[in-house]
């Protein structure tokens, strides 16, 4: 039997699986307004600055969605307010940041759909107390 019947299935099915863990947010071309030189100056390196996303507004905070540097699989949040940078926070699959005493942002890899959320984007949400 050839090897490529066993290689092509086994590519395609990886393939899937990398794409399907991948924050719907990374889909889309990066503009300038993703990029702000606070984040990238302020997360000292924290965040893989090609992946760095804008997601919206959480009261009056802009918020960043990107991955990690140092490993895909990190999550970094970081905000920004009247265009400074406030901080950027990093973890495994799922990363939360409080803005309030009542509420924070938060991000994970795979969106749970049904849940009462306030979304900002596809996988990054406001959560209020």
């Amino acid at each position: 039997m050839s090897s490529r019947r066993f290689v092509a299935p086994t590519l395609v099915a990886t393939v899937l699986l990398l794409t399907s863990c991948s924050p719907a947010e990374f889909a889309r071309e990066q503009t300038a307004e993703d990029r702000p030189d606070s984040v990238v100056d302020g997360s000292a390196g924290e965040v893989d600055v090609a992946t760095l996303r804008h997601v919206g507004k959480a009261d009056e905070y802009d918020v960043y969605f990107a991955r990690g540097s140092d490993d895909s699989g990190t999550l970094c949040l970081s905000l920004v307010l009247d265009e400074v940078w406030q901080s950027t926070d990093c973890e495994r699959d799922y990363v939360s940041v409080q803005i309030s005493d009542s509420a924070s942002v938060a991000a994970e890899i795979n969106h749970r759909g049904g849940e009462n959320r306030q979304m900002l984007s596809e996988n990054v949400w406001i959560s209020r107390k």
